[in-house]
């Protein structure tokens, strides 16, 4: 890999690293949602710092073209962050599914009372009025 590349490689992963803990930092991203993130920058960084390691590693696992394994990474990480997104998107479906159901039943008790306050108030003005005109 040339220099140049292999710098840019390094400075883009570790902004990305450095943005993801920012992110943390303001508490604009949770750290659940973030270790894949970090994983994916720690990942990237540590390969483009030690080239001959990610050739290695090619070699042992019988890829002929070093590129064709980070892309594979690449997708397979791509695909576990799909998928960690997926069942955060699911639980929050099912959460706020829970929570109009509750709500509509606290709406339905609400109702109820001040029907039963309405009834109330309308009983005693009338029981109110009934009396007025003895006294």
């Amino acid at each position: 890999m040339p220099p140049k590349a292999k710098i840019i490689i390094v400075l883009l992963s570790f902004s990305l690293f450095m943005f993801v803990l920012n992110l943390i930092r303001k508490r604009q991203l949770k750290i659940e949602h973030s270790v894949l993130w970090l994983v994916v920058s720690a990942t990237i960084l540590v390969a483009s710092i030690w080239h001959d390691l990610a050739d290695g590693v090619a070699h042992f696992l019988g890829v002929e073209y070093p590129p064709a394994l980070f892309l594979s990474i690449a997708i397979f990480f791509s695909l576990a962050i799909l998928m960690h997104f997926s069942i955060e998107l699911s639980k929050l479906k099912d959460q706020n599914k829970n929570l109009t159901q509750e709500l509509a039943i606290y709406k339905n008790i609400i109702e109820k009372i001040e029907r039963k306050t309405r009834n109330l108030d309308e009983h005693n003005s009338a029981h109110e009025r009934e009396r007025a005109p003895l006294e």
